[in-house]
């Protein structure tokens, strides 16, 4: 079983460690599924969690790693599926936020115990030669026989999906509407517009989101709409650390809502609000 991955463009380094800083904060621990050509980060496959949502990162191997390279345990397996814990995950790689790294090196070896080494070579002002900062993350090697457990979600069939030009902007609004409502009720229809209501025994607060780029459309649907539990969606938002402004919003109607933010062509980040019964 072996793994080695190579990052030396700091953009991509930073895009990188953004991804990882976003579900260090919406949970503890983490899964990794490294692919001969693409890696995937899980947290809270679980759904059952009160107050936190199902997301998930895919990276192809090309967009960030010059050098990838990856052989599982056996011929006949296609990935090695490691368990993390994502804040010390998010603190070996915290070097990438600076500046003078020339290069980051992930790989899977044994010291004491299996682990990611982070290996970042810096540069440092006092100094013409780069130093390494090595940081050996502890990780879980889950078995075959467990990885049933372990699968990269499906990306639900929505009915309407919306392009949202101003991630910002929902953000700050959902944060202010969670202390209205439990619950949030997202509605989108083919003229681009999108609603987020809020409704208590007081009152009904209605934000409006209007001509609005139109990403999919499922059939003859004219509307779509799905209620989600407001903590999950303000958890979603709350934790991003990414610069990107667009997002993507699909909904399947009555099961779920789809948060796509597209980092780059093939790297993306996925979170599912599951519908709650109003």
């Amino acid at each position: 079983m072996k793994f080695r991955a190579l990052m030396q463009d700091p953009l991509y380094m930073k895009e990188f460690q953004a991804i990882v800083a976003t579900l260090t904060k919406l949970a503890k621990d983490c899964v990794m599924i490294l692919g001969s050509r693409q890696m995937h980060f899980i947290v809270n496959e679980d759904q059952s969690s009160a107050a936190s949502p199902l997301v998930w990162a895919g990276i192809a191997a090309e967009e960030y790693f010059p050098e990838y390279r990856m052989e599982a345990a056996h011929p006949d397996q296609e990935y090695i599926v490691l368990g993390v814990s994502s804040a010390n995950l998010g603190r070996a790689l915290s070097v990438l936020r600076g500046g003078g790294v020339n290069s980051c090196k992930l790989k899977l070896q044994r010291i004491q115990f299996p682990c990611i080494s982070v290996i970042a070579s810096v540069l440092t002002s006092s100094s013409t030669e780069a130093r390494e900062v090595v940081h050996d993350v502890p990780v879980t090697i889950i078995p075959g026989s467990d990885w049933s457990a372990y699968v990269v979600p499906r990306v639900p069939n929505s009915q309407l999906a919306l392009g949202l030009p101003s991630l910002r902007l929902l953000k700050s609004l959902i944060d202010k509407l969670k202390n209205i409502s439990p619950s949030l009720e997202f509605q989108a229809n083919l003229d681009g517009e999108l609603n987020v209501i809020a409704t208590s025994e007081m009152s009904t607060v209605t934000s409006r989101f209007q001509k609005l780029l139109i990403r999919t459309v499922a059939g003859s649907q004219q509307e779509a709409s799905c209620s989600v539990d407001s903590r999950k969606a303000s958890a979603f938002f709350g934790a991003l650390q990414l610069p990107n402004e667009e997002l993507t919003i699909g909904i399947d109607r009555e099961h779920s809502i789809h948060l796509q933010i597209d980092v780059r062509q093939d790297v993306v980040l996925h979170s599912i609000l599951p519908a709650v019964c109003m």
